[in-house]
């Protein structure tokens, strides 16, 4: 099975990147944050990015087309994660996120999320405005 490519997240220059709170409830009972709470984060931050691209999600219809979650260290609670995100690649009506989650500085989430830009009838080119708006967070 291939990985993520670890080495070009840890080496990518970040220009947004957001604080999030654990919570309790995120606790396994193991006492570390539980693997689907991790994805939560992931895409918390995710729309955290497009709010920072400027790209108003009232206007634009996107579906998640796959995710990609490689889990590289525990994560406690009541510690904060960072999570960075930008963008690996652009498509002709899709887009790839890599994302970087780090608590104490340390990495515990490698992801890559391929999002697809869609109308009522499927899949949809991808506006230029948006492209713009994203183009200055490509890695």
């Amino acid at each position: 099975m291939a990985r993520l490519d670890r080495a070009r997240l840890d080496a990518a220059c970040f220009s947004c990147s957001i604080e999030l709170p654990t919570r309790y409830a995120d606790l396994d009972p193991q006492k570390h944050v539980n693997n689907s709470a991790a994805t939560v984060l992931l895409q918390e931050a995710r729309i955290q990015f497009d709010f920072t691209a400027g790209v108003i999600l009232d206007l634009y219809r996107f579906v998640t087309a796959s995710l990609w979650v490689e889990y590289a260290d525990e994560m406690f609670f009541p510690e904060q994660v960072t999570v960075s995100t930008g963008i690996l690649e652009f498509g002709r009506s899709s887009f790839t996120l890599g994302q970087i989650a780090r608590q104490r500085g340390r990495p515990t989430l490698y992801a890559e999320t391929v999002m697809v830009v869609a109308d009522a009838s499927g899949p949809a080119p991808m506006p230029p405005d948006m492209r713009a708006r994203y183009e200055p967070f490509l890695l």
